[in-house]
Order: C-alpha cells, then sequence, then structure tokens
C-alpha cells in the first residue's frame, strides 16, 4: 500500500514535546480513566498542528487543520480540513474515503473496506478507545513524564501485535495529560522511519454538532476520480 493511501490512517500530528523530571502517573489508572471515558464517547473535535518527517530525505512539513469525527454504526464518520500551502478535505463514511481538493476542484474517491478496521483504531486512537481495546491491540508500556506546552503529560508507547498494522506502524505514542483520558499529542511511526506527529488544541469531546458538519459539501463541477480503478 502506498504512502499516499496510507496518509489518511496517519493524519494526526503535531510539535515534540520536552521531557520533565517529575513521576509519571501509573499506566493502570491512565488505562482505566480511559475506559471510562470510552463508555461514553460519541465525538470528538478539535483544531490540530500537524508535522510530517520524511526520513529518506530528512525533510518536515508542517499543516494546520481540523477534525470533526464520530462513531456510527457503520464505523468512523467526519471530516479532516487542511489549509494552505495545500488544502484538502478527508472524508470517512463507512467503507468510503473522499479526498477533495479545492484548488483543483477535484475530489479523489476510495474503497476502503478492506482497511476499515484499521482506519477506525488509528483514527479514534486516543478518543473513544478503552484501555482495554489497546490492551488487545498493542503491547504497551509507560514512557514517563513529558511537558507538551504547558500541560504535564504521561507518554504511553504502543507496539501493533498484529502483522496487518505492523505494516502501518511499528510505534505509537500518546501523551496523556494528569487526570484527564484524551491525548494532547499523538506520533505515529512508519516501518521506513517516516512519522506524524499532531498536537490537538481546542479538543472537545461529544460536542452538541449537526449532523451536517460531518458531511463532505461538493462544489458544482467537481472531478471525480476512483485511483483504485
Amino acid at each position: 500500500m502506498s504512502r499516499a493511501f496510507r496518509y489518511p490512517l496517519l493524519l494526526l500530528c503535531g510539535f515534540v514535546t520536552c521531557a520533565a523530571p517529575a513521576r509519571a502517573e501509573a499506566l493502570p489508572d491512565v488505562l482505566a480513566r480511559m475506559d471510562r471515558s470510552a463508555q461514553e464517547f460519541k465525538a470528538v473535535s478539535a483544531k490540530l498542528k500537524r508535522l510530517s518527517y520524511t526520513a529518506v530525505l530528512n525533510e518536515s512539513s508542517e499543516i494546520n487543520g481540523v477534525m470533526r469525527l464520530k462513531r456510527a454504526r457503520n464505523g468512523i464518520v467526519g471530516i479532516v480540513e487542511f489549509g494552505e500551502p495545500e488544502p484538502r478535505i478527508f472524508h470517512f463514511s463507512g467503507h468510503e474515503l473522499q479526498i477533495y481538493y479545492p484548488k483543483a476542484n477535484t475530489v479523489e474517491i476510495y474503497d476502503a473496506e478492506k482497511y476499515t478496521k484499521t482506519m477506525d483504531q488509528v483514527l479514534l486512537l486516543g478518543f473513544g478507545t478503552s484501555g482495554a481495546e489497546l490492551k488487545r491491540t498493542y503491547d504497551i508500556k509507560a514512557g514517563g513524564t513529558e511537558m507538551v506546552g504547558t500541560e504535564r503529560t504521561t507518554r504511553i508507547e504502543l507496539t501493533p501485535k498484529s502483522p496487518e498494522l505492523r505494516k502501518l506502524l511499528v510505534k505509537v505514542e500518546l501523551w496523556i495529560p494528569e487526570g484527564q483520558s484524551n491525548p494532547v499529542q499523538a506520533k505515529f511511526t512508519e516501518p521506513s522511519k517516516n512519522y506524524e506527529l499532531a498536537i490537538y488544541s481546542d479538543l472537545q469531546v461529544n460536542p452538541a454538532l449537526p449532523d451536517s458538519v460531518f458531511e463532505l459539501k461538493l462544489p458544482p463541477g467537481v472531478k471525480k476520480l476512483t485511483p483504485q480503478k
């Protein structure tokens, strides 16, 4: 699977952190909070800043965006919008992924059925994911206490168990603030040593949003492409 198609699975990215000489929360306590939060999870919205690093070129790119995701009967439904310099909108709904490029007035449509389970695992990782679910999918260990901005967090390291997920990711790191259940930062490292790093702000869990904000609204005359065919 090309990186261009893997990219929607690795949307979440941001800035690096610095270490703080403090004791990390006990991992069972963090996972227990995630268990309780997952029972009530319906949706999440946030601003995000993404840093993409390409190892072979030793280059990185940065972009700002917003995300709105919700859990539905047919899987994850939602929107991730990125602005300049390369504006694009990702729309997820069940087995279908659409990527809209406003400057070209073009939308690419993918059948993501094969990867739906993986997409769900990655896109909602840390948001509505219980500690029990993490244990089934990953080997977990606490990585210590670090500062992300002004917040003291516990960094959790996740190593995928399944061969399918290991083709996409060799490690996931989540930074969970003290006393909270959702990450303020996440890092997804690929086998190639490329990574996506994200920092979230204005995070809202279970916001009162209409269904329309989770829909992709395309203008007249949009060109539709199906790269898989």
